[in-house]
């Protein structure tokens, strides 16, 4: 009710700018978009937003060209100043969370903060103070209400905000302004698959106009090492199936910082056994027969591009040969099938080194396919 008093009175709540088109900021025309982090889509400057809980989403690239694409900023958006009025006394009824609208613009460009209401009803926002600190530009922008404020920048590099709504202090996600662009054409792992306990390298092939000053890799799996061009992590057995794609952000001295996300490697133990052979013979017709693979159960077959380990079953013979076919007749001629790193030329017929009972071994096949221990 309070705000539609408002409307009719042809008044804005306190913060909103009136300058600001309520559209999404034009994006480049570039093909690629960066790695960015960002919480839920901002709401538009003055407007009080409905309650919401944050959350950061990673976007992540795989094209070989890695140029940065920051959103250009509306040439109608005006920076936002301090309200005259006198700040109303905090409640701590109010909470949330606050970030950049667009986690990347470019230099000389400007930002809309914005907060987003977790906590409190529509008219504790409106009454609510809210105190903007922006640390690196040593600037405070204060009012009632003021949930969005935009913000020029004229140098690139990474900057912070704090926001002081109704008594509490929240840290904001962070903006990173770009300057002279860097392209990160590649991020190689020497290996597709990797052993537990194996040591898996990765390595980045980036440009820029500027100066390259320094890489930082960073892992969700495991314990990467690197600082350089190349970084190393080592394959742990509670990896199992997983696959491990590490995060390069490079940096320039135009404190431009762009993201990567590398080659993925898919981690093996070869003691976790995720299938035993059966013992028979793929020529079964009567058992591994094309009209009867259809409607054998999927815990039977080695998944298309799927490593995984594999043991030989008990009752197996000594220096046993192992049958495999497709699941599908017509993927005959399409499967490949890789046994501990070799790939079997014969796959209808072979002797892996150390067939035995009980044997493990680390495969791969391009397509679905069963494998059988001969008798």
């Amino acid at each position: 009710m309070f705000v539609s008093g408002l409307a009719l009175l042809g008044l804005s709540a306190c913060g909103e700018d009136p300058s600001s088109p309520d559209t999404p900021e034009p994006t480049s025309t570039a093909s690629q978009d960066p790695i960015v982090t960002s919480s839920d889509t901002p709401l538009s400057q003055g407007e009080i937003p409905p309650s919401v809980t944050s959350s950061s989403t990673q976007t992540t690239n795989s094209s070989s060209s890695r140029t940065p694409q920051p959103v250009v900023s509306s040439s109608s958006k005006t920076a936002t100043a301090s309200s005259d009025e006198v700040l109303n006394e905090p409640k701590m009824a109010v909470n949330g969370a606050c970030g950049p609208k667009t986690a990347i613009i470019e230099k000389g460009g400007m930002a809309t903060w914005s907060f987003f209401r977790e906590t409190g009803d529509v008219f504790d926002a409106i009454m609510a103070p809210f105190v903007w600190t922006f640390p690196e530009l040593s600037k405070t922008v204060q009012g009632n209400g003021m949930n969005s404020v935009n913000v020029s920048y004229e140098q690139s590099g990474t900057y912070t905000a704090t926001l002081n709504v109704d008594g509490t202090e929240i840290a904001c996600e962070p903006l990173q302004v770009q300057g002279i662009p860097i392209t990160i054409n590649s991020c190689k792992a020497d290996k597709e698959t990797a052993k537990a306990g194996e040591t898996i390298t990765w390595t980045v092939e980036a440009e820029s106009e500027a100066t390259i000053t320094g890489y930082s890799w960073t892992s969700t799996l495991g314990t990467i090492s690197g600082f350089g061009t190349s970084a190393t992590l080592s394959a742990e057995a509670s990896m199992h199936k997983q696959k491990v794609a590490p995060i390069v952000a490079v940096t320039n001295d135009d404190r431009t910082t762009q993201t990567y996300q590398c080659d993925g490697v898919t981690v093996l133990d070869p003691e976790s056994v995720d299938l035993v052979l059966a013992l028979g013979s793929i020529n079964d017709q009567a058992s591994y027969g094309e009209t009867v693979l259809p409607n054998l159960p999927d815990s039977l077959f080695i998944q298309a591009q799927t490593p995984m380990t594999v043991q030989v079953p008990a009752g197996a013979p000594s220096n046993c040969t192992i049958g495999c076919k497709p699941k599908v007749g017509a993927d005959y001629n399409s499967l490949k099938l890789t046994w501990d790193g070799v790939e079997q030329s014969n796959f209808a017929y072979f002797n892996p080194a150390g067939c035995a009972p009980g044997k493990k071994y680390s495969i791969e096949a391009s397509v679905t396919a069963i494998c059988v221990v001969n008798k």
